[in-house]
């Protein structure tokens, strides 16, 4: 049974929409722009990061490469089977957002998500939880003794423009578009998703989980090949 919810976090759901996000290894160059602009317009401090950049190598002879990592939302999501409380769920547009005013800060879904992806708000900065307080339906950290984490953006979707992270890359690393119209774009060029995928070996990270990411990669490109 769903939980009563006071309110939508987030904005609304968009119907007949499935957004993916799909990442070039072989672009990103760790100028960390799109862990910044998230930063500032979620509202974080220094100590939290919706998007983390690992420095990743598969093995001593392997070239290192960047890998960006924010929320997978996941189609079979563990946050939302753990959660005690019904505040984590996933919309029909498949974006996995956190109910603010259901969040008892338990912890649960921080603990059980194979991919680290959530943060944990003590409310112990004044000044940014007044500032959060009135904005209760943009893409902020939630109250006091709650988790958090990426969103997709999803109040900029609802305004029909990118998330602040595609569009602060200066390499075009990520694209985000809808599964079910096959777009996806950069901001600088449009694609298919499909062809994007198929063409480039595109995979999802931790795929054998079951969990069925919307966050798909494609794969670094060896300069020697």
């Amino acid at each position: 049974m769903e939980k009563n919810r006071t309110s939508i976090p987030l904005g609304e759901e968009v119907p007949l929409q499935k957004f993916v996000m799909v990442i070039d290894l072989a672009k990103c160059r760790n100028a960390r722009k799109c862990v910044e602009e998230c930063q500032k317009a979620h509202h974080l401090p220094p100590n939290q990061e919706f998007m983390k950049v690992y420095l990743m190598q598969e093995s001593e002879e392997a070239t290192p490469y960047w890998m960006p990592k924010p929320c997978f939302h996941c189609g079979q999501p563990m946050c939302v089977t753990l959660c005690p409380t019904g505040a984590t769920f996933k919309r029909t547009d498949g974006i996995v957002v956190i109910d603010r005013e259901l969040c008892i800060g338990c912890k649960t879904c921080m603990n059980g998500c194979p991919y680290s992806a959530r943060q944990f708000n003590p409310g112990d900065d004044a000044e940014l939880m007044a500032d959060l307080k009135i904005s209760l339906k943009t893409s902020v950290s939630g109250k006091e003794a709650s988790t958090s984490k990426c969103d997709f953006c999803a109040d900029m979707i609802q305004l029909g423009k990118l998330p602040h992270c595609v569009t602060a890359c200066p390499t075009g690393t990520i694209y985000f578009g809808d599964q079910y119209e096959d777009t996806v774009t950069n901001g600088i060029e449009t694609v298919s998703f499909a062809e994007l995928i198929a063409s480039r070996s595109g995979y999802c990270y931790l795929e054998e989980l079951g969990t069925k990411p919307s966050v798909y990669y494609l794969p670094t490109i060896n300069p020697q090949s």
